[in-house]
């Protein structure tokens, strides 16, 4: 229905009070419908069209007034709590960082400064913002071509071009770069939403250019971590009944994958003599403690001592002084300040994906929920697989842990999923049009 020209001055009074202008549309949406429904009321009583208009006004009040209560109902929801959690445990991990690679630093040396990891920490909190003021829904939006410039970055990554770098023997930036694969995959999710079975199938087929990357990086715990990601957000989708259809085909074909690798893994373990022991190398590190077993054995000495003779001892821990920055921050924390130390450090960290977890159920549009599980889900992923390796289970290479462990790539990748994150619960609820004060204020 086409508003009146007294009913459209005043949609525009009112919504013009908004500040915030991402969500006027929203707003306006809805006060339409409110207009057109007592406008329709009134000519249904036999009012003429200025008549019916001049009632409609009065009845909806002043615009100026209705408008300033929008204002205040609609505004960016952004959760300083999480965000100053966010800058406070990376400051940590500036701090502990710094300490932690001293030994390095004076074994290699070269100089570290408290300067330059200061300007990594504003260089992070910078790709913090940027990506929380930008709008999360340009995944929902164009996900084709998000998706396409992702597969052809990688690519330029695989191929022999500057982006290519080899550092011993894994290709650095491809590395990085897969990370930021389930973030698209959520996106992938949004846009096959209803699709049936086929939606499903399409998802899946997404993970080939991931799979491909991950093996030529090779970054075979990014494959297993991100797999699992992929999956549980797929399957949660196939469980909330996102695609339609029959559930339980869906399900089976969601978790495909993962029974495909836990099958794969079976299969060769039980063909190869080597890989039995490896596992059993895995779980009792000194049953090899020169060789396979060195790197395990050498973290629970550093955790509980007594694996290496008294002569030895200090020879072996070298390993933690010059990698605590980097693949043993926890197991460096616990060595060189204690067990409180340590504990401190992971609950802050736990405490941090808890409430990404509750930022991200609480979510209720489909985009913005799964955005989130999908950054919560990769950080958590991270962390597990990292505190697996600093327990002395040496299974696969962890990436790192988040905000924590060395690398000032790994920090501005970190921010800004958690940028992504924060950006989705600021303004997750326009992607719904919610607003329960909207009734009260018209």
């Amino acid at each position: 229905m086409r508003l009146p020209d007294a009913l459209q001055g005043w949609l525009s009074a009112a919504t013009g009070q908004m500040r915030w202008k991402r969500a006027r549309p929203c707003a306006e949406q809805e006060l339409r419908a409110h207009l057109e429904d007592q406008y329709g009321a009134f000519l249904e009583e036999g009012l003429d069209e200025v008549e019916a208009a001049e009632r409609t006004v009065r009845e909806m009040g002043d615009p100026v007034e209705t408008g300033t209560r929008l204002d205040r109902a609609w505004r960016p929801a952004p959760d300083w709590f999480m965000l100053g959690l966010v800058l406070a445990l990376a400051a940590v991990g500036m701090v502990l960082q710094y300490h932690l690679r001293q030994p390095w630093v004076a074994y290699m040396g070269i100089s570290s400064s408290p300067l330059s990891m200061a300007g990594i920490y504003v260089i992070g909190v910078c790709c913090l913002l940027a990506a929380y003021f930008v709008d999360y829904t340009v995944l929902g939006k164009h996900i084709r071509l998000l998706y396409g410039l992702w597969c052809a970055v990688g690519a330029l990554m695989v191929l022999e071009t500057p982006f290519r770098q080899i550092i011993s023997g894994a290709n650095f930036y491809l590395r990085q770069w897969v990370w930021f694969f389930p973030l698209l995959f959520a996106g992938v999710l949004y846009a096959n939403r209803g699709k049936g079975t086929s939606g499903v199938q399409l998802c899946l087929a997404a993970l080939l250019p991931l799979w491909f990357f991950c093996l030529t990086a090779p970054a075979t715990g990014a494959m297993i971590v991100m797999t699992v990601v992929c999956c549980a957000l797929l399957a949660g989708a196939v469980w909330r009944g996102m695609f339609g259809g029959k559930r339980k085909g869906q399900l089976c074909l969601a978790c495909a994958p993962l029974m495909a690798l836990a099958a794969g893994a079976a299969m060769l373990i039980w063909r190869l003599p080597h890989l039995r022991n490896r596992l059993a190398v895995l779980f009792n590190p000194t049953l090899d403690r020169e060789m396979s077993g060195y790197q395990g054995s050498v973290v629970w000495e550093a955790l509980f001592g007594g694996v290496f003779p008294a002569e030895s001892r200090q020879d072996a821990l070298r390993l933690i002084d010059m990698e605590g920055a980097n693949d043993f921050f926890l197991t460096a924390v616990k060595y060189r300040w204690g067990w409180l130390a340590f504990a401190l450090v992971l609950g802050a960290l736990l405490v941090l994906l808890v409430r990404g977890l509750t930022l991200a159920h609480r979510q209720s549009g489909l985009l913005a929920r799964y955005v989130s599980f999908a950054v919560v889900l990769t950080l958590a992923g991270q962390t597990t697989a990292y505190v697996i390796q600093n327990l002395g289970f040496m299974a696969v290479a962890a990436y790192g842990l988040p905000l924590l462990s060395f690398g000032g790539t790994y920090l501005c990748q970190t921010m800004l999923l958690l940028g992504v994150l924060l950006s989705a619960h600021r303004t997750g609820k326009l992607q719904t049009g919610e607003n329960p004060l909207i009734q009260r204020v018209s």
